[in-house]
């Protein structure tokens, strides 16, 4: 690489190419908007002097001009754009040339059109436009005259192939120029383009692509040569919230110090032979690195490295001075016989890596026989959820919330059940979270509430329900910015209204400083839905925070409700503080699995206020919940 190219960055360069690029296209949009106005113009004049068909042709070419610049916008197919604007250019040269145009003027805009062809296009291109349309008109001129409408002397003819020859000569001198001080740019840079398409632009690492194609090729060398290979995928924790808190130039920062750190961190091996190639680290999107050890089958070697990169967690890692609180999940898989795809190794890697942050996160975890089983189980469940949508397999189940002082059904909340054969005896508490990995999540969210909302109306018109319905909802819907528009498209088909809807998110999936979430956890609750925090106190939300976020109601998770009676006292401590706590921020509180009649007696004794559980009643069908409305009727209370 030259002297010059260090003052270049991969950015920098990266700029160039995107600009070199936006100034062809516009260009082409700016050109043609001109051609059009004056073809409409000389179109109108065409026409007014009783030259009917040229003043149509040349309607027809500004309006497939614009139907042109239309396509160019919906597609960004520019090669294709620039084909038929050579097409119009040409075929209106032509027609100019042969009919003289209006008072013989014709040949005049030949030569403007001309130039436009010319610097539209590439260098080679633009030869054959300009040299073919030269020998084309004195083909038509000199050969074909009897063709031509208009009336050219020798003079003239020979004066208009001179002139459009010497334009041509001109415009492709400076085209030429041009492409060849860039192409000189580009291969000055050639070392910046390769890492343009193989390296990360922020770390300076591999980046997904390229290791995949290395990987492949360690993988296949491995196999032939009986040796091993480990794959170490980390996933960083709590980096969203770092984005979210202190701002994407902070989080970029320090994805690129880690990367930095991450390469010095996995070369010193234990083994003094090892070399670690600049390919064998890579960041593959996002928070998400991978590294390879090659030539090693010793899963004691593997993790020794694992932990070398967790200790660059052990404190906190520091950006700019800034001490951020993230760690790092970790999963590690060892290569074996039946494993021949740098994609399935990196599954197993990932789902190691998601198996460690179940586990806790800032830890390691090893690829096993237990994992690949769950990980076959999460392709059936996407599977069946995506049958389950498609073929509408999925129904809804009532579970009855009563009042604590009088026991009567004061709310209900609704449970999704899926019915496909692959998901028999698999519940929403396993499918649920594959359907949020993997997207599904959104389309099952508005099966849930269009569904729910529906039901709710029955059983206010038909039945009388004047309780509370509660409505589960995926968390990643707080980061939708289209979903409270799409609830209140819901609610208004059906003419609900939204007083009596509670709508429940899960407090294990809400960050800490989530404006986003917030946001539209008010506009929710701006649009008269009341708003609960399901399974409370299992979660990392700090008691101060409950002041940010806009919730009506805490349901105590089950585990703390089985545990009021066990060996650890913490648990029924932690009911008694949920209870103070919401009595603090003046919350109701629902606690759920009730199981016991002690329990029912304690949780009444201490003033919860809605109860429910299967020692009440178990998860109805619509049909069964209105039977028992009719025995128990509903009333709404304010617990």
């Amino acid at each position: 690489m030259s002297e010059a190219s260090p003052t270049w960055s991969i950015a920098d360069l990266g700029r160039f190419v995107e600009v070199e690029q936006r100034k062809r296209r516009v260009m082409i949009v700016s050109l043609t908007l001109v051609g059009v106005f004056f073809l409409i113009t000389y179109a109108i004049v065409s026409i007014n002097v009783n030259l009917v068909g040229l003043g149509v042709f040349l309607l027809g070419c500004a309006v497939v001009g614009m139907f042109n610049l239309l396509y160019l916008r919906l597609t960004g197919r520019d090669a294709h754009a620039l084909g038929v604007l050579n097409v119009i250019l040409g075929s209106l040269c032509m027609v100019l040339l042969i009919t003289g145009g209006n008072a013989n003027t014709g040949p005049y805009w030949i030569y403007p059109a001309l130039a436009v062809g010319i610097f539209i296009n590439r260098f080679r291109i633009a030869v054959y436009f300009g040299v073919g349309f030269i020998l084309l008109s004195a083909f038509v001129l000199f050969a074909f005259d009897s063709m031509v409408l208009a009336t050219y002397t020798p003079s003239e003819s020979i004066r208009f192939i001179i002139t459009l020859t010497a334009l041509a000569a001109v415009s492709l001198t400076g085209l030429y120029q041009h492409e060849t001080a860039k192409d000189v740019m580009m291969q000055l840079h050639n070392e910046d383009i390769q890492k343009l398409a193989f390296y990360d632009g922020l770390t300076g690492l591999a980046n997904r692509s390229s290791f995949l194609r290395r990987l492949q090729k360690m993988l296949d060398r491995a196999r032939r040569d009986h040796r091993g290979l480990a794959l170490l995928y980390i996933d960083l924790d709590k980096f969203k919230q770092v984005n979210d808190r202190y701002g994407h130039q902070v989080g970029d920062r320090l994805l690129a110090e880690f990367g930095e750190q991450l390469a010095h961190c996995v070369r010193p091996m234990d083994e003094p032979t090892r070399i670690i190639a600049d390919e064998d680290v890579a960041r593959l999107a996002g928070d998400e690195f991978v590294v390879t050890l090659t030539d090693t089958d010793d899963p004691a070697l593997a993790e020794s490295v694992a932990q070398r990169i967790l200790d660059l967690f052990a404190n906190g890692f520091e950006v700019d001075g800034r001490n951020l609180p993230v760690t790092a999940s970790i999963g590690i898989a060892m290569i074996d016989h039946q494993v021949d795809s740098a994609e399935t190794l990196l599954n197993q890697a990932d789902a190691a890596m998601y198996e460690a942050k179940s586990n806790g996160r800032n830890g390691l975890q090893f690829f096993s026989q237990d994992i690949e089983r769950a990980l076959l189980e999460r392709h059936n469940i996407e599977s069946g959820l995506q049958v389950a949508l498609a073929e509408n397999q999925f129904s809804l189940v009532y579970m009855p919330i009563y009042d604590s002082s009088s026991l009567s059904v004061t709310a209900v909340e609704v449970l999704l059940r899926c019915h496909t054969d692959v998901l028999q005896g698999i519940g929403p508490d396993r499918f649920i979270p594959v359907a949020e990995s993997t997207g599904l999540i959104r389309h099952i969210d508005q099966w849930v509430l269009a569904h729910a909302f529906a039901g709710l109306k029955r059983l206010r018109e038909e039945h009388g329900f004047d309780g509370v319905m509660c409505i589960n909802i995926s968390s990643l819907e707080l980061h939708n910015v289209k979903f409270a528009d799409e609830v209140a498209a819901l609610i208004n088909e059906l003419s609900l209204a939204t007083e009596g809807v509670e709508l429940e998110v899960t407090e294990t999936n809400l960050a800490v400083d989530d404006e986003r979430s917030v946001a539209t956890l008010r506009r929710l609750k701006s649009m008269g839905f009341g708003l609960s925090l399901d399974d409370f106190g299992t979660g990392y939300t700090a008691f101060s925070q409950l002041m940010n976020y806009p919730v009506d109601r805490l349901k105590i998770d089950r585990s703390f409700v089985d545990g009021l009676f066990s060996e650890q006292p913490a648990r029924r401590q932690m009911v008694n503080m949920i209870l103070s706590l919401a009595e603090l921020y003046d919350l109701n509180v629902t606690a759920e699995g009730v199981e016991t009649d002690e329990q029912l007696t304690y949780l009444q004794q201490i003033g919860c206020g809605w109860l429910q559980g299967n020692l009440l009643s178990e998860p109805l069908t619509e049909a069964e919940f209105v039977k028992l409305l009719q025995r128990r009727p509903a009333r709404q209370s304010a617990p």
